[in-house]
C-alpha cells in the first residue's frame, strides 16, 4: 500500500505539487479570514434599549413605550430578532443583529430608527446600551411563595 502511494506521488509530481499549492493557498486564505482577538466575541451584536417612565404599570409601559420601540426598530437593517420585557416603570427591548454586522453600523442604524420612527410620550428618550453574551455567565431568578417577602428572598440568595 505504501509502495503504491509513493509510486503514484513520484510518477505524477505535477499533480502532487499542484495539490500542495492549492492546500497552501487555502491555508493562507483561511489565516487571513481568522478573527484573532484577545477576547473574541462569538456572539452577534446585541443592543439593549431601555425607556423609563416612573409610576406606570407594566401594561402601560407595554402599550405606550415597548410596542412603539419594537415597531420602530423592526425596520432597522440587519435585525435578526427583537425581544422585549415591560416592568413597572421600565421598558426593556433587546435587539439582536445578524452575524457579521459591524457594531458601530448596528448602533448607528438603531439610533437612526429610534430618532425617525419612534416618538414616546412625556418626552421620554430611550437609551441604547451594548450587550454581550460572553459577559453573561449565569442568570437566574429566585422565586418564593407570595407570603415569603423580598427580605427573606434576599437572605436565601445570600
Amino acid at each position: 500500500m505504501l509502495r503504491a502511494i509513493l509510486w503514484f506521488a513520484l510518477a505524477r509530481r505535477p499533480i502532487i505539487l499542484l495539490g500542495l499549492l492549492v492546500f497552501v493557498v487555502a491555508g493562507v486564505a483561511a489565516y487571513y479570514q481568522l478573527n484573532i482577538e484577545a477576547y473574541p466575541n462569538p456572539a452577534p451584536v446585541i443592543l439593549e434599549i431601555t425607556a423609563q417612565a416612573p409610576g406606570l404599570s407594566a401594561e402601560e409601559m407595554e402599550r405606550y413605550y415597548t410596542r412603539p420601540l419594537e415597531v420602530g426598530l423592526a425596520t432597522t437593517p440587519g435585525v435578526e430578532n427583537i425581544r422585549s420585557t415591560s416592568f413597572y416603570g421600565l421598558s426593556f427591548v433587546r435587539v439582536t443583529f445578524r452575524y457579521g454586522i459591524d457594531y458601530y453600523f448596528a448602533y448607528t442604524q438603531a439610533a437612526l430608527s429610534l430618532q425617525q420612527n419612534v416618538s414616546l410620550p412625556n418626552n421620554v428618550s430611550p437609551q441604547i446600551q451594548a450587550s454581550s453574551l460572553v459577559g453573561e455567565v449565569y442568570r437566574y431568578q429566585l422565586v418564593g411563595p407570595p407570603h415569603f417577602g423580598l427580605t427573606n428572598l434576599r437572605s436565601l440568595q445570600d
